[in-house]
């Protein structure tokens, strides 16, 4: 009998850079909550968030997974640190017998695979968790990026996207061959994030909303990448249309002065809410009536998911795997990406055509429920793992 068929359990070690709230390491620890503990044993290594207050490390320890911490595994390049991190996980991989490494986001990815081949590992699997072809790096950075993704597909069982069409960027680039790459769309827990529905009015005066304004809601990191410099070039245009509008953002970053700034110079201060990193996203979000993704480059956007499960009509820009998510016309409308007009008047059309608004959410919602929702992310992660072993 194949020994990953037997009584054995298959132990899985998880590398990623940081393990902080929102994005892929919000959506990695859902998913291994809810992998079969009678068959995996899943460990998590980790650097340390830049803001101690957003790490999921105390968290992740709670709900009962071991986690390895090294310092030196960072985000920026640093040669010093980054040969001491991979011979920390080398040593760390050799010592847990993990029979997978699962390697997440670009530098975890480089590090965490150069390391499992080192030490010999069975089977090697990377995530990328979207791209790095756009909008993150400058022209240099962003060529050395795409040298080491090649050299690491080399010695890589599995590149797993997040939709389809991000296969092809990577093969676009010379990065692995087909037969390496699949694709697994991110999930939520459907029913536990309807039950985060609040009173509309009571949210509202909590979060300093009136219930008469049309309020969009948008969320992620504060970084150039997301393009909320354009959503606030975009309100600038939608308050002449509807004077009272209100615009909240949820999340924090390096760019927030600079857009606490350019709210200023357009006059927008009584419109726009900076709320900073929340808990409470879809209960905001529930009390909302359009949510709008700026992105410039987006890998899929799972708070989309989170919109789509609270029935909130969607503009998002047709970017990396969002057209994936969203459906133009059906279950939101999509933009250009860098286009405050366009991005205007979809937020425009949306608010003011409510009966298509209400039909496209409602679209959305029962597209979630066929194509996102967690337990069939679980499923193929699982699977993937056992036939990668098997062969």
């Amino acid at each position: 009998m194949n020994r990953y068929t037997s009584a054995e359990k298959i132990r899985v070690l998880h590398v990623i850079t940081r393990l902080e709230k929102g994005g892929a390491p919000a959506v990695l620890l859902e998913v291994l909550r809810r992998c079969d503990k009678r068959q995996f044993v899943h460990h998590i290594a980790t650097g340390l968030a830049q803001e101690p207050e957003n790490d999921m490390i105390a968290f992740a320890k709670d709900v009962g997974f071991q986690v390895f911490i090294i310092p030196a595994l960072i985000r920026e390049i640093h040669p010093f640190l980054d040969v001491y991190a991979l011979l920390k996980l080398y040593f760390l991989i050799r010592k847990g017998r993990y029979d997978i490494v699962h390697c997440h986001t670009s530098k975890g990815g480089f590090v965490g695979r150069l390391a499992a081949r080192m030490a010999k590992v069975h089977g090697i699997v990377y995530s990328p968790h979207g791209d790095i072809f756009e909008g993150y790096f400058g022209k240099l950075k962003t060529c050395l990026f795409v040298w080491l993704e090649r050299f690491s597909a080399g010695f890589t069982d599995k590149i797993i996207t997040l939709t389809k069409s991000g296969i092809e960027p990577y093969l676009k680039a010379e990065i692995g061959q087909k037969s390496q790459f699949n694709y697994i769309y991110n999930g939520v827990d459907i029913e536990s994030i309807e039950k985060r529905k609040v009173d509309r009015i009571q949210k509202r005066q909590e979060i300093g909303v009136e219930n008469d304004c049309p309020l969009v809601v948008t969320a992620g990191r504060l970084v150039p990448v997301k393009g909320h410099t354009y959503l606030i070039a975009a309100l600038d245009q939608v308050r002449k249309e509807i004077p009272n509008i209100r615009l909240v953002f949820l999340g924090d970053g390096e760019l927030k002065d600079e857009l606490l700034r350019h709210t200023k110079i357009l006059g927008l201060e009584n419109h726009v809410r900076f709320l900073g990193m929340r808990n409470d996203v879809p209960e905001i979000i529930s009390c909302s009536d359009l949510f709008a993704l700026p992105s410039i480059n987006e890998g899929f956007g799972v708070v989309l998911l989170e919109a789509m499960a609270m029935k909130c009509p969607i503009v998002a820009t047709n970017v990396g795997g969002v057209p994936e998510v969203v459906l133009d016309g059906e279950t939101g409308f999509l933009v250009p990406p860098k286009d405050p007009v366009q991005l205007a008047r979809g937020i425009i059309r949306l608010l003011k055509d409510t009966s298509p608004a209400l039909q496209m959410a409602e679209n959305g919602y029962q597209r979630l429920k066929t194509c996102f929702d967690i337990k069939e992310t679980v499923t193929k992660t699982e699977r993937l793992y056992k036939e990668l072993l098997e062969r």
